[in-house]
């Protein structure tokens, strides 16, 4: 056995199952495609369960591939232990409908004996206790003896996930050596100590389940192995962990550099260095998909890898942001076997950049909350955290309670943590009741899903009017051989419609369906929507206007053109736009989103800030440009690495064929894409952006509209200003904008007016407040309620006492119309005896429904119960009182 290179052992495995006839395939990305069921894959055989089902044909029924994966479960593990890591490899070979047990049990020995090596000594065999199939032929074919093979039950070794697909598994293991084990009399495979390490689980999908039990044997068994690479790397470079294996540890050695500690030195900084480098390697990964933070799904996970990443970093002393230092390590451990990570380097750094520096902000924040709460107990002399205030500062503000209860515990207080892991509970409750709503097991199949004709052929790209026949109808409830008009003729909505072959593009990569009829004789139905099921079949959902259709008919299927034409326009408009979002923001712009009807296009793309309106003048001008210049759209059919050299863009995260559809207008803009297009940029007509937004944390929304659309723009624009000249009595739409700037500066001028009266009224009432002031312990208080004035009349006021008499505490209570406001203000002597605006605020608004907060000197408040108002000027004297006492 001879020390091997994880990224060599991940060539040798997909070329070994290549010379068993295997397809191999790249990693799909880590983003889940069509599965409701996961946020991130997390298997090998994840993105492939319809090509286990049967719902999809497969390139091939023999697959190999090396699949990115990230599992969250154990997160709070992670860095704990050696053990856990959240980012992991997993080598698998597939069968989907081929070979079974007798090919892939010597195939995985002949791999781990021949291949790798490994003495069969080391290796120990676990089979499922009913499945002597498995054990005869381990023991009989491959000559396994009986003292290296074990039965286990269905715990262990049988392969269940709700309903679908399911069956006894067998898995190898290594033996590392008696330094690993418990050195208990009983120790063995599936010994729960570090001895026994399973390497390789090869699942025997015979089965298909109803999740209550009762189990069917399969037509056609499947294969789906699954060995982690990380795993496998341990055994053959001799190391104890995955943080030890070769490309893992060049991250760890970077985090070590960058902290000035080493590794194996102290625990709790080993715990902080493992954390980093495991979630470094993920998020990497995660952004190189398109994943970006936010506070929910997948991007949730990434935001919290990420700060639990920074947080490590400073736990470590590292008093910058430095996670983007390790991107680079990451890429160049692994991008032997992923090569978009480099195409892909510097958007993985802004992303991961941007959010680090987010964090600091966070932290600051949380500290100050935090510390807020803490002050707030001390007040009450009490020294005990709410578990719900702290979950809700870890919750909101990503605040970790490892974290809190240090800092409580520096200042002599404690976190009830039984009520903070309650509130833990519920959120996860809350997350697994939405998970299964969403149908966990994602094997549930479509209404059209026993169909076993050939899929629709779509020939929209050609023509939009097209014989066809009806191969399928349903009521939305079951298939039915006819459909037909009520018995008083009314329209019946609702109707599903399959043709073997179709003009109508389904909705799909952001693009709207077609819309348009469907006719037959004296039936005829109007098409408003289009779906494309997993096995391929277009399903044209329907109005039935008119007559019977039948299942076998033979019907003339008609694209509304103009709308379609209108959707071209638009969709062709949205590349154009990304190519000029990138020319004039930069290379980071990356498509997030998009969508196009016959109104609008709007797309959102990564970006960290927003677009300034010169920016977007740019992109308009740059896009009407292409137009003007008529450019041919071409569009071609090409080998996925050829239009790569073309410099073609893939949508992020996205899996694409061995040939892909390239759209290339005029060599300015070329993009993979299954969409409909103009023929020629011109036919777009011109380009409106309509608006600029945020979408999320990272995203940026641009939304525009070509052709007619601007034209429709135009006509509303006009009108509008037209309406404007007449209300500013301007004598034409171009003398409103002189009409308007003379009318806001005669508004400017009044306004001025009115303050400077306001404030003479203000001055006058300030000497007769003083003749009712009451005095407490030799501070005067000085309070009233005082109609038509707003929040700036009394902070004027509150100047004016300041200025006045400096041993006052004024409160003052204004309503201007709209809102009512209280002021307080505690002068320079009253200051000196302990008394704070913000506290007496708080205080005093309370009474009255209201609350706010301020400085020492200075605080507001708002006012909700106006009914209440003479209460809480009576008791401004108590709580002067009451807060000199303290």
């Amino acid at each position: 056995m001879q020390w091997t290179g994880l990224n060599e052992l991940r060539e040798k495995y997909l070329h070994f199952f290549e010379t068993k006839d295997h397809l191999r395939l790249g990693s799909f990305p880590l983003v889940p495609k069509d599965d409701p069921s996961l946020l991130l894959i997390n298997s090998g055989m994840a993105p492939m369960k319809k090509w286990f089902l049967g719902q999809e044909e497969p390139p091939r029924h023999r697959v190999t591939t090396c699949q990115k994966c990230i599992r969250t479960p154990d997160i709070d593990r992670v860095g704990i232990t050696a053990r856990h890591g959240c980012f992991f490899e997993m080598l698998g070979n597939f069968s989907f409908q081929d070979y079974f047990k007798k090919e892939v049990i010597p195939w995985a020995w002949e791999f781990l004996t021949q291949e790798l090596e490994i003495p069969a000594d080391r290796l120990y065999i676990s089979v499922y206790q009913e499945d002597d199939e498995a054990y005869d032929i381990w023991t009989k074919v491959i000559g396994i003896p009986e003292s290296h093979m074990v039965r286990l039950g269905k715990e262990d070794n049988f392969w269940e996930h709700g309903s679908g697909p399911c069956g006894p598994c067998s898995e190898i293991y290594f033996d590392r050596g008696e330094e690993y084990g418990c050195h208990k009399p009983t120790c063995g495979v599936g010994c729960d100590c570090d001895r026994y390490m399973e390497i390789w689980n090869l699942v025997f999908s015979q089965f298909d389940s109803d999740g209550k039990g009762h189990y069917e044997l399969l037509a056609k068994p499947n294969i789906d192995t699954g060995m982690g690479l990380e795993r496998l790397a341990c055994v053959m470079q001799g190391v104890g962990n995955l943080f030890e294996v070769d490309t893992v540890a060049a991250v760890l050695h970077h985090v070590e550099r960058i902290a000035g500690k080493k590794y194996g030195e102290n625990d709790k900084d080993d715990i902080s260095i493992r954390v980093i480098t495991d979630h470094i390697r993920a998020t990497v990964f995660m952004a190189s998909d398109g994943v970006l933070p936010s506070n929910e799904g997948r991007g949730y996970v990434m935001r919290r890898l990420l700060r639990r990443a920074a947080r490590h970093g400073r736990m470590l002393g590292i008093d910058r942001p430095f996670l983007t230092e390790l991107v680079d390590t990451v890429i160049e451990s692994s991008e032997a076997g992923y090569p978009e990570l480099r195409e892909h380097e510097s958007y993985i750094k802004k992303v991961i950049g941007t959010e680090e520096l987010r964090f600091g902000r966070t932290i600051d924040a949380g500290l100050n909350i935090l510390n807020g709460m803490m002050s707030r107990l001390k007040d009450v002399h009490e020294k005990v955290l709410s578990g719900a205030e702290v979950f809700k500062l870890n919750d909101t503000f990503g605040f970790p309670l490892d974290l809190t209860r240090e800092i409580a515990a520096e200042a002599g207080v404690r976190v009830d943590e039984a009520a903070f892991h309650m509130e833990m509970t519920k959120q996860r409750e809350r997350a697994r009741a939405e998970r299964l709503a969403k149908d966990i097991s994602g094997w549930s199949a479509d209404l059209f899903g026993e169909l076993t004709t050939e899929p629709t052929q779509f020939d929209g790209y050609e023509t939009l009017t097209e014989s066809a026949k009806v191969v399928a109808l349903s009521d939305g409830e079951e298939l039915n051989d006819a459909i037909a008009t009520d018995e008083a003729g009314e329209s019946k909505e609702g109707v599903l419609v399959v043709l073997d072959r179709t003009p109508f593009y389904a909705e799909m990569g952001g693009q709207v369906a077609d819309h348009g009829y469907i006719s037959c004789g004296n039936a005829k139905l109007k098409v408003t929507q289009v779906k494309k099921t997993p096995k391929g079949y277009f399903v044209h959902t329907c109005e039935l206007l008119d007559g019977t259709l039948h299942v076998g008919d033979d019907v003339t299927a008609a694209v509304d053109a103009q709308r379609r034409m209108a959707i071209c326009r638009n969709h062709t408009a949205t590349h154009l736009m990304q190519k000029a979002l990138r020319e004039v923001l930069g290379d980071h712009v990356h498509q997030a989103g998009s969508y196009q009807d016959d109104h609008i296009t709007r797309f959102d793309f990564t970006h960290f800030s927003a677009v300034t309106a010169e920016e977007l003048v740019e992109v308009e001008k740059k896009v009407n440009e292409k137009i003007f210049e008529s450019l041919n759209v071409e569009i071609k059919n090409l080998p996925i690495e050829e239009a790569k050299k073309m410099g073609a863009m893939a949508l992020f995260g996205e899996k694409y064929g061995s040939v892909v559809r390239v759209v290339d207008a005029g060599g300015w803009s070329t993009e993979f894409c299954g969409g409909t297009h103009v023929k020629n940029t011109a036919q777009i007509g011109c380009f409106k952006i309509l608006g600029e937004s945020s979408v999320a944390a990272g995203i940026r929304r641009i939304e525009a509209t070509t052709g007619f659309g601007v034209l429709d723009l135009l006509d509303e624009r006009t009108e509008l200003l037209a309406q404007t000249a007449v209300a500013l009595k301007a004598n034409n739409m171009k003398d409103a904008p002189a009409r308007a700037e003379a009318l806001t500066a005669e508004l400017k001028e009044t306004n001025k007016q009115l303050d400077i009266l306001k404030a003479e009224m203000a001055s006058s009432k300030i000497d007769g407040l003083f003749q009712d002031a009451a005095n407490i312990d030799g501070v005067r208080i000085v309070s009233a309620y005082l109609t038509g004035t707003g929040a700036d009349t009394l902070r004027d006021m509150i100047d004016k006492i300041r200025d006045k008499a400096p041993d006052t505490v004024a409160v003052l209570i204004g309503n201007d119309g709209s809102k009512t406001m209280m002021a307080v203000g505690v002068c320079k002597n009253a200051l000196a005896r302990g008394l704070k605006a913000g506290a007496l605020v708080k205080q005093i608004a309370a009474i009255a429904g209201g609350n706010g907060g301020g400085k020492p000197d200075f605080a507001m408040a708002g006012i909700r119960d106006c009914s209440k108002i003479d209460d809480a000027l009576n008791a401004v004297p108590e709580i002067v009182k009451n807060e000199l006492s303290k």
